[in-house]
């Protein structure tokens, strides 16, 4: 069956609190449509988790009614390389060849070059004669050892000229000699599989329902939707909370710090924002139906059942063939001629009948003794005597160490001179059950080899690959199942799930690729490459509570597969705020700004940080606590400038009497001024603080006016409640100002006084 491949883009991606859900969308319209069809996805990461894979057909349809008649059967999930470069092979022979030769050549033409420039260098231009003694010197040929100097510069500049021109050509011939051969090698390697081309491919067969040809839904409005998970993603809330003081509105912009490694770019994709975790351990209750009337067998759980009993009567009949096979095999394989030992014939002793047999025996009853042939019973049971005193020492012997086989003794020939006919074919017998043990021992030790050679390479790669693929959660996927060969005498006649090597390296027969590198190493790595993320000590499952949120964004996002944090939006809601101001003059005269807003959102405002804009002018940045659905949340905005607070207060001390029993009155007075400078009301909470006397102390506060009614403050949404507090929530007008008056009293006795001071205020 021919698998077409599809080409896919990725449609959408949720982002889990660790790790990411892909799905993938391809067009169904460049295949033919039979009973069944097999189509594969390919280039998706080696960090995908096969046992998450999902396949459907959906049809463009609002009413989807083609895609339910197109049945998803078998998937499965592979390794795929890209396709090799098809280079001609023969014609880089030729190419290769060619280069050479001018190589060669231009070496050749290089070293003659060299070799006529030595030999200029050799050539001197000769002397000016000297002339006898006494007499005139003879005339010098001026003109002729001039002209060899120039011939002699003239012709080593042009071979030196020629030499760089030929080393250049030479470079430019050896460049193209290593191009070449490279080609060379990378057609020879182009059935190899390379660690960085590797990628995991999906196959997924449909079946079409029985209907008319003339019925079946068109490819063109199909499409395939392919759902996997993988690792290597992490998310962070972040927000942008602009706010308007004309309108007293807030627009909230939720955002996103999202990294990522799974070994693809999100390119144009849906994003979908979820606090819940991916995968976990969950027991699903059991809820038993109850019945009335007589009591009726439970039905055993279904998936998986017991092999038969009985199953291995089955095999009977092909062990029997098997093993006639075997031992046909093993003749083949192990024969080597005998070697009969002979001694010398003793003085007075005749050669035994058994012994005349042995010389005569050639190699068709050997041949006959190792395929086990069929031979005559031993000896009759009326003959115990004579196998007592003959037989112990020839048809019972120790197993020998080697094929060579063993000689009896002189003294044994000697009362084996007379030997009937039964004698002669219990020998043979013996003779024949001890090759037969040769055999065996043979085989054995052959077999015991193979297993340990099989255990030393097929074992480490099970056990390294038990948290990729574990067969006992893969129990139900019927299309990874395979029926053991009735070779395996351990599995035979039960369904197996395959390891992981075995079902990836038959994925890869199929684009005839020779994998030389371990996968389970190549597969490991990019496990570990998809977990090396930043580290943001953020955990939005942490954050959400006890439920899980999904957070939709609006368009779509591109994030590229880098491991760093990307910056995205999600969407924008916008909430009614309640703009009011809190001062503790007690503490501090500034007036800060407080905004009082309503989650506008189905779902939670995480713990993040937060960027606030007023009137498009940037404040502040600040972290919000995490705020429920429809809940209530409150943004601290700095201080407000316009709005001025001065708190002034007065101490007295009067005693109430001149008694012996008389009390020191200790009286404040507290008096706050407020001048609000904006162009609107303001609304402002104003807290103070009254003494608290210890318990068990003869002290007394009473508070004796308040101007305006103040109110009890203990400051439980901070969750550290205090004693002695009040406030006052007062709207001063537009460029009005109030005044704010409190007295208290503090009494005590006259021979007392308050620990750090009698005054209280400042």
């Amino acid at each position: 069956m021919t698998i077409a491949q599809l080409t896919s883009k990725i449609d959408k991606v949720k982002v889990y609190a660790e790790g990411s859900t892909v799905t993938r969308l391809a067009s169904l319209s460049a295949i033919a449509w039979q009973s069944e069809t097999e189509v594969e996805i390919v280039g998706l990461p080696l960090a995908l988790d096969d046992a998450t894979v999902r396949v459907r057909v959906e049809s463009g349809a609002a009413d989807n009614t083609d895609g339910d008649n197109i049945f998803v059967t078998d998937v499965r999930v592979g390794l795929s390389v890209p396709p090799p470069t098809e280079v001609p092979v023969s014609s880089l022979e030729t190419e290769i060849q060619t280069a050479k030769a001018e190589v060669d050549r231009l070496e050749d033409l290089r070293s003659a070059i060299g070799l006529e420039i030595l030999i200029l260098n050799e050539l001197q231009v000769p002397d000016r004669p000297v002339g006898e003694e006494g007499k005139a010197p003879p005339q010098s040929p001026t003109g002729a050892r001039l002209a060899l100097a120039n011939f002699k510069d003239e012709q080593r500049q042009l071979r030196i000229k020629e030499k760089r021109e030929l080393e250049v050509q030479l470079r430019k011939g050896k460049e193209s000699l290593d191009d070449l051969q490279q080609k060379q090698t990378l057609a020879s390697n182009a059935n190899v599989a390379k660690i960085d081309e590797l990628r995991k491919t999906i196959i997924a067969r449909l079946h079409v329902s029985d209907r008319p040809p003339e019925s079946l839904p068109s490819p063109d409005t199909l499409q395939l939707v392919v759902e996997y998970f993988v690792r290597g993603a992490r998310w962070m809330p972040t927000y942008v909370c602009r706010l308007n003081s004309v309108t007293n509105t807030a627009a909230i912009a939720v955002r996103a710090l999202i990294c990522q490694r799974t070994g693809e770019d999100w390119s144009g994709v849906k994003i979908e924002l979820s606090t819940a975790t991916p995968t976990g351990w969950c027991e699903l209750p059991e809820l038993p139906s109850l019945r009335l009337g007589r009591s009726q067998t439970i039905s055993s759980k279904k998936a998986w059942r017991s092999p038969p009993q009985g199953a291995e009567i089955l095999f009977e009949d092909y062990d029997l063939q098997k093993q006639h096979a075997d031992n046909t095999a093993r003749t083949a394989i192990f024969y080597e001629p005998f070697i009969i030992p002979t001694v010398d014939r003793l003085i007075g002793i005749q050669e035994s009948t058994f012994a005349k047999q042995i010389s005569s025996l050639g190699t068709t009853f050997l041949g006959e003794i190792l395929a086990g042939s069929s031979l005559p019973s031993p000896a009759p049971a009326g003959n115990d005597e004579f196998y007592n005193s003959f037989g112990a020492s020839v048809a019972a012997p120790a197993a020998p160490a080697s094929t060579q086989m063993s000689v009896r003794s002189p003294q044994s020939l000697a009362k084996a001179k007379r030997s009937s006919p039964q004698e002669e074919r219990f020998e043979q017998k013996s003779l024949a059950s001890r090759g037969r043990s040769l055999v065996a021992q043979s085989a054995e030790s052959v077999d015991a080899e193979l297993a340990a050679l099989r255990s030393e390479l097929g074992g480490g790669f099970t056990q390294d690959l038990a948290t990729i693929f574990n067969a006992n959660q893969e129990i139900k996927n019927y299309g990874l199942m395979r029926l053991a060969a009735p070779s395996d005498t351990s599995q035979r006649g039960k369904l197996n799930i395959p390891d992981a090597k075995t079902l990836y390296l038959e994925s890869l027969e199929r684009w005839k690729i020779t994998v030389k590198c371990e996968l389970t190493t190549v597969l490991q790595s990019a496990f570990g490459l998809a977990m090396h993320l930043p580290v943001t000590g953020v955990n939005v499952r942490q954050l959400a509570g006890a439920f899980d949120f999904a957070y939709l964004g609006n368009g779509r996002i591109d994030i590229p597969a880098d491991g760093q944090f990307h910056s995205v939006a999600l969407l924008e809601e916008n909430a009614e705020i309640d703009l009011r101001y809190i001062v503790v003059p007690r503490e501090d005269t500034n007036v800060f700004r407080v905004a009082q807003l309503r989650n506008p959102l189905r779902a939670p405002l995480l713990s993040g940080s937060t960027d606030v804009y007023v009137d498009g002018e940037y404040i502040l940045t600040t972290r919000i606590a995490t705020v429920p659905p429809k809940g209530q949340m409150e943004l601290s905005l700095g201080v407000e400038q316009a709005i001025k607070v001065a708190r002034n207060t007065s101490f007295k001390e009067v005693r109430s009497g001149m008694s012996l029993v008389a009390f020191n009155e200790l009286r404040h007075k507290i008096h706050i001024a407020i001048a609000n400078r904006l162009s609107r009301v303001a609304q402002i909470e104003v807290r103070e603080r009254v003494p608290v006397p210890q318990p068990d102390t003869k002290v007394d506060v009473t508070v004796t006016q308040v101007t305006p009614v103040w109110e009890k403050y203990e400051q439980q949404e901070r969750n550290i409640p205090i004693k002695g507090g009040y406030r006052w929530q007062v709207n001063v007008p537009s460029c009005g100002e109030v005044e704010l008056t409190a007295d208290y009293t503090i009494k005590t006795f006259v021979d007392n006084e308050l620990v750090d001071g009698n005054r209280r205020e400042e």
